[in-house]
């Protein structure tokens, strides 16, 4: 089993990063919207091919990390799928929209060594570093960081740790999700 937690740790000037990858999944969303086909139901038709010339068309004067672009394309095809089943659920109102301004770091982007946090973002230029044991709130005794928000002037992290649960009895829990 897994604990998982959020922490969030302020930092600064990183405005740059989060307008430009907003500006992409912007961007990424036209042109992954044009592979929507809708007949009786919506469903994506989006070729490896298509999906690579996305890529290609996002990178152009990218001066940030590739995987940046990665990260913002899958995204935006997690949110146009999930737009799809509402729509074909009767459920959906308007078309997605990109909304709030916050990147997501995937693992490749950082390494974490010593309880320094060292994000890329510019490759071989620009890094973001951050000693995580400077913030109390944050546990010491994690195993793994998972992926990282980035919003205007928070970074979230999520720390994951094993876990082994032993229990005389057990219960459940009925949260009413379907």
């Amino acid at each position: 089993m897994e604990a998982v937690k959020s922490c969030r740790i302020p930092i600064e000037a990183l405005i740059d990063l989060v307008e430009e990858y907003f500006k992409a999944k912007q961007k990424a969303l036209s042109l992954i919207f044009q592979h929507v086909k809708i007949s009786n139901k919506a469903h994506l038709e989006l070729s490896r091919e298509n999906r690579r010339k996305i890529r290609r068309g996002l990178l152009e004067n990218w001066k940030f990390s590739k995987h940046y672009v990665d990260s913002a394309i899958n995204s935006v095809i997690g949110l146009v799928k999930g737009w799809i089943t509402l729509y074909n659920k009767g459920r959906a109102k308007d078309f997605p929209k990109i909304t709030k301004k916050s990147v997501y770091i995937k693992n490749t982007l950082f390494t974490f060594k010593n309880g320094i946090l060292k994000i890329s973002i510019e490759p071989n230029k620009r890094y973001l570093t951050i000693d995580l044991y400077k913030y109390p709130w944050i546990p010491k005794d994690f195993d793994r960081i998972g992926g990282l928000i980035l919003i205007e002037k928070e970074l979230i992290i999520t720390i994951k740790k094993s876990v082994e649960l032993k229990a005389d009895k057990w219960t459940s829990f009925d949260v009413n999700l379907t």
